[in-house]
C-alpha cells in the first residue's frame, strides 16, 4: 500500500504545473521507486493535464476571449526562431509543459500538432531523465 501511495504522489506532482518531470522522476527513484513504472507514472501524470489543457482551450477561449499574453522575450525568441517544436522540446527546461502548451495554442499552432509535439516531448524528457537518474542511482549506489 505504501508504494502506490508514492506512485499516487508521484503522479499528482508530475501533473501539477512548475514541478516538471525533471524533478519528479529522480525525487521517485530517491523515494525508492523502480525507474520504469516511476518514469511511465510521471509521464502520464505530466501528460494528461497537457492534453485536457488542449482540448479545454477553444472553449475557454470562446467563453473568455483570446488569451492576451506578454510572453517572456527568451520564449518568443525561441517561437520566431524555431517555433513549436523549439517551444515543445525546450518547454520542461525553460517555461514548464503546461505554460509552453497555453502559450503555443495562445500565438495559433493547431491542436493536434500541439498535442503531438509536446507529448513527444514529455517523451523524450522523461526517457532521457530516467536514464540519467538510473546512472546516478547506480553511480551512488555502487551497484
Amino acid at each position: 500500500m505504501e508504494v502506490l501511495l508514492k506512485y499516487l504522489l508521484v503522479l499528482i506532482l508530475a501533473a501539477t504545473p512548475w514541478i516538471e518531470i525533471l524533478v519528479v522522476i529522480p525525487a521517485g527513484a530517491a523515494m525508492g521507486l523502480s525507474i520504469a513504472p516511476l518514469t511511465v507514472t510521471a509521464f502520464i501524470g505530466n501528460a494528461v493535464p497537457v492534453i485536457l489543457i488542449i482540448l479545454l482551450f477553444q472553449a475557454w477561449e470562446r467563453r473568455y476571449g483570446p488569451i492576451q499574453k506578454r510572453w517572456g522575450k527568451r520564449a518568443m525568441g525561441i517561437w520566431q526562431r524555431y517555433g513549436l517544436p523549439g517551444i515543445a522540446l525546450t518547454a520542461p527546461v525553460i517555461t514548464g509543459i503546461h505554460l509552453a502548451t497555453v502559450m503555443a495554442l495562445a500565438l495559433g499552432s493547431p491542436q493536434r500538432q500541439t498535442t503531438y509535439w509536446m507529448v513527444a516531448s514529455l517523451a523524450v524528457w522523461s526517457i532521457v531523465t530516467a536514464a540519467l537518474t538510473q546512472l546516478g542511482v547506480t553511480w551512488i549506489t555502487g551497484q
